[in-house]
Formats: structure tokens, C-alpha cells, sequence
């Protein structure tokens, strides 16, 4: 699987509910989806074309990927060999070229994908923007919305999840806080939070220190759970708090 490759290899890995034996790896970088059940003697490999980067999702019992034009869905059955297929399509590609990224989440139930993109302003300067679809797997078709039904989203490149806000009343709902391994969040723009309806941001708390490269101005990585919920969504700390790297 790895050739000469000068960046990290990254996987995700799951069960599948509807055949609780079986167990899928991603690996996003190569394009490639292993799938095997106790008894084989290797993984089956499937291949798909062109990964954006971000984590897939398990998601009623079913594994779903993302990729520049839309959903992946891995379709298994005993008479065929396992195969990724289209779950909703796009209207607009995602761009590689941008560093745009899509981000799947189960928001209570419901399958969405927020598409991470930027936007260029006429005084040539550019922000980040967040268009969240709802995914309809019975047409396969991606319907634009504005809200989250309430709830609040934590979204970062390796994981993304909702949250009630009756179960945690100091958050925002219909709103998307940002991990810190998205650039905007600690390096571009120091946006902390994006309310959908609106489309207005938070800007981060943190005193940043410049000298530190990104992404380690904050915290040193691996961290994740979305950064412990944004580090709690979020404290602006004392600078001698800001923990550095060597």
C-alpha cells in the first residue's frame, strides 16, 4: 500500500452493524476501503476515486466516505463482491485546489454533510464559508439547509458530531464550532464559532503566539473529541497556559 510518501497514512476503522462480524478500514489518502470478517486469510480491497481528506461515518449500520462530488456508500451482499457506490451527489464539486472540505455527521438521526469552502470577497480578500446539505439517500440528492435543527455541530478534519444544547445550555444552536485542526480556526482567520442562519462568526478567545507554527499554537496534537469540545467552548487562557511545541 505505501509507495515512497512524505506525509502521514491515516485509517479509520468500524463494524458494520448489519453483519456485526465485519470490519471496514479507510484508508483516506489512498482511496481505499478494506473490508474482512473472521476466517479470511486477507482484506478485500476496494478502491474509489479522488478522497477529500476528512473522516468517514458509520451511520444506521452503514459505512459512508466522502469524496470531491458528493457521498460514497459501501454496499455489501453475499451474492457480490463489496463495492463503493453513490449515495447523494453534489451540485457544486468540492475543490482540492482550495482546500475545500466535506464533513459527514449524524445530526440526532439525520444523515448531513457540511462543505467546507472559500469564498472570495471584492476587496479580493477571502473567508471561509460552511453550506450544510441534508442527505437524501432515498432520492440521493443533497438539499441546502440552514439550521441544525437546533442542536450545535463540532466539525473538525478526523471527526465531526451534534450536540443537544438542552443538554449543554452554554452552547449555540444551529451553530458550527470548529476544531483546531481547521486553519481558520488558529492560523487564517482565528474563527471560533459560524451561525448557519445568518452566516456571522466568533472570533477566537486565544492570545495566539505568533512564533508557533500551526497547528500547534494551542494545544500539541493528537487531541481530538473535537478537541475536547473546543476546549470547552471555549476559555480565553492565561499566555502561560499556551502550551508550546518542541
Amino acid at each position: 500500500l505505501l509507495p515512497d510518501r512524505d506525509f502521514p497514512l491515516r485509517a479509520w476503522g468500524s463494524g458494520i452493524a448489519a453483519d456485526d462480524s465485519s470490519v471496514v478500514l479507510c484508508f483516506d489518502s489512498l482511496c481505499i476501503v478494506g473490508i474482512a470478517k473472521p476466517g479470511d486469510e486477507r482484506w478485500t480491497m476496494v478502491r474509489y476515486k479522488i478522497s477529500v481528506h476528512t473522516a468517514p461515518l458509520m451511520f444506521a449500520g452503514r459505512f459512508y466516505c466522502t469524496t470531491e462530488n458528493g457521498v460514497l456508500l459501501l454496499e455489501t451482499s453475499e451474492d457480490e463482491p463489496p463495492r463503493m457506490e453513490v449515495a447523494a451527489r453534489l451540485r457544486k464539486p468540492i475543490s482540492a485546489m482550495l482546500n475545500d472540505s466535506a464533513h459527514l455527521v449524524n445530526n440526532d438521526g439525520e444523515l448531513m454533510l457540511v462543505h467546507r469552502t472559500i469564498r472570495y470577497l471584492r476587496n479580493r480578500s477571502r473567508r471561509r464559508t460552511y453550506h450544510v446539505y441534508k442527505v437524501d439517500l432515498d432520492t440521493g440528492t443533497l438539499f441546502p439547509v440552514k439550521s441544525l435543527g437546533g442542536r450545535a455541530l463540532f466539525m473538525g478534519m478526523h471527526c465531526s458530531f451534534s450536540v443537544s444544547t438542552k443538554i449543554f445550555p452554554s452552547i449555540s444552536g444551529d451553530t458550527i464550532y470548529l476544531s483546531f485542526d481547521l486553519k481558520e480556526r488558529v492560523h487564517d482567520e482565528e474563527i471560533e464559532a459560524y451561525h448557519l442562519p445568518n452566516g456571522s462568526t466568533k472570533s477566537a478567545h486565544y492570545n495566539l503566539d505568533s512564533s508557533v507554527p500551526w497547528p500547534h499554537k494551542v494545544v500539541p496534537g493528537p487531541h481530538t473529541l473535537i478537541d475536547c469540545f473546543s476546549l470547552c467552548n471555549t476559555v480565553e487562557p492565561c499566555p502561560k497556559h499556551v502550551a508550546l511545541v518542541n
